[in-house]
């Protein structure tokens, strides 16, 4: 993850479907691959997008 909090939008998905969407606050920007934590579950990071002013995140649980 790179330094400094940050902001951004998730899309949440499980077994391919989109299953949550919201704001996650994190300590840095996670990059692709990387794994961070969702209300207590895991998920793997499959993109990060910059749209609309906001990062977006495509978050799959693992």
């Amino acid at each position: 993850m790179s330094a400094g909090q940050v902001t951004c939008v998730y899309q949440a998905y499980e077994d391919d479907r989109l299953v949550a969407t919201g704001r996650l606050t994190l300590d840095g920007l996670p990059a692709v691959g990387e794994e961070v934590r969702l209300n207590g579950r895991p998920h793997v990071v499959r993109s990060v997008e910059f749209g609309g002013g906001e990062h977006v995140l495509q978050l799959h649980a693992k």
